[in-house]
């Protein structure tokens, strides 16, 4: 019987690269070496890379630096030559989606106008469908030499389902079973609700990989845990084969203190926070995950998205306290171009990485002010919310706006296109 070993019980694959002269290691290089099994994501479609690292390109102060840059760009992203590549997956979702359709209007134009008078029957719903896997599609062909070099360790990409249905599970496994068909190397993003972890339950008993966003507190991640290993029971009494699988679960590290109501609550219970003390909060919330994971080797791997950096007026040198008090643990970082940006642009106001960071506590001074904050407490102890309550929690609820108001924008964007055609060369 094939058990579901994923990404336990392997051993690394090496694809990072190498032979480089330490000097001209960028900073998510750095990171990478801080821990081997640490991996490096790109948060956006692949394909609209190029583009973005040309317009990089062509910012830079001098052509030293241009020169250097261009290196660290030639590393971070070879999918010609996965073995050497520094990015091991890619994470999108419909606001990524929505906005890498919109930056290129032309382009994305023919497209749906090709699509809409090629269906019998069509709206702007389903045509939005079939862009939306059809980004997917080209996201997973580009990661594919990666994820067959790799026998399927990296290489994935996390393809989210549509965020009006994260209350729906059956819509959703519907859903899901969909975006699967596109490719062997497609993740299913799936959220962090009940009726998601009903989701992510059914889809691993099957030995489909999965990614649980909108993760932002402890009794999430524990919840989700739970749900893996139910549907990893169901896997080995049925036999499934499951030896490229895998599941990792999004913590939206820099969401938990900017679009929460921990400076509201701050204010209310006249606790000062500082901005290095909102990053403590949203770091804390990793820590206590990775003591509560300990040495049980929990078939999860934590990824974390939305990473910021920091303001040097309100914290000078340091870059980013997203990597740098992560640093040495074997987790995901899966980068936005913006943030790819500022930490490349940045890159000499990092002393160094400490392989130990991630095991070193919250200062006690700064855990005792977030203490006396409920949404801190709640976030942190393992039984500090109820599954039904997640949808509640403030950093959930305005992504869940944000990711929903992308997604009609992308909706309306193809129904615009559609209007504009003949009705005569509607749909065969």
């Amino acid at each position: 019987m094939t058990t579901l070993q994923g990404y336990y019980g392997t051993t690394p694959v090496a694809c990072a690269p190498h032979e480089v002269d330490d000097t001209d290691r960028s900073v998510l290089e750095k990171l990478q070496q801080a821990n081997a099994s640490a991996e490096i994501w790109w948060d956006s479609p692949p394909l609209d890379f190029p583009a973005w690292r040309d317009t990089v390109l062509d910012r830079a102060p001098d052509p030293l630096l241009r020169a250097r840059w261009a290196r660290h760009f030639e590393r971070f992203m070879a999918l010609d030559d996965p073995e050497h590549s520094l990015v091991r997956g890619v994470t999108t979702n419909p606001s990524l989606v929505a906005k890498s359709v919109l930056n290129a209007p032309r382009k994305w134009s023919r497209e749906v106008r090709r699509q809409a008078t090629q269906q019998r029957k069509f709206d702007a719903e389903s045509v939005f469908r079939l862009i939306y896997r059809g980004v997917v599609a080209q996201s997973s062909h580009a990661m594919l030499p990666l994820w067959q070099h790799t026998d399927g360790r990296y290489g994935w990409v996390s393809a989210q389902l549509d965020p009006r249905l994260m209350f729906d599970w059956r819509g959703m496994l519907a859903e899901a079973l969909t975006l699967t068909e596109v490719n062997p190397n497609v993740m299913v993003k799936v959220p962090g609700t009940p009726a998601g972890y009903v989701v992510i339950k059914e889809l691993v008993s099957r030995g489909v990989s999965i990614n649980n966003t909108l993760t932002y507190t402890v009794p999430q991640f524990l919840e989700c845990v739970r749900a893996v290993e139910e549907g990893r029971a169901v896997a080995e009494r049925a036999g499934i084969g499951t030896d490229r699988w895998r599941a990792v679960i999004t913590h939206m590290i820099g969401r938990f203190g900017s679009q929460g109501d921990l400076l509201r609550e701050a204010e209310e219970y006249g606790v000062e926070l500082g901005p290095l003390d909102v990053r403590w909060a949203e770091v804390a919330v990793l820590k206590q995950i990775t003591r509560l994971l300990g040495d049980e080797h929990h078939p999860v791997k934590m990824l974390l998205s939305s990473l910021e950096v920091e303001d040097p007026a309100a914290a000078p040198g340091v870059l980013s306290m997203h990597l740098e008090q992560t640093a040495g643990a074997d987790i995901v970082y899966t980068c936005k171009p913006a943030f790819v940006e500022a930490v490349t642009r940045r890159e000499g106001e990092l002393a160094r990485f400490d392989p130990e960071a991630i095991r070193r506590p919250v200062p006690a001074d700064v855990l005792a002010r977030l203490n006396r904050l409920p949404y801190f407490r709640c976030a942190v102890e393992p039984g500090g919310m109820r599954p039904e309550q997640f949808a509640d929690h403030g950093a959930f609820a305005a992504t869940r706006t944000e990711v929903h108001r992308n997604t009609c924008r992308l909706i309306d964007f193809v129904r615009h296109q559609i209007d504009e055609l003949p009705a005569g060369v509607r749909g065969g």
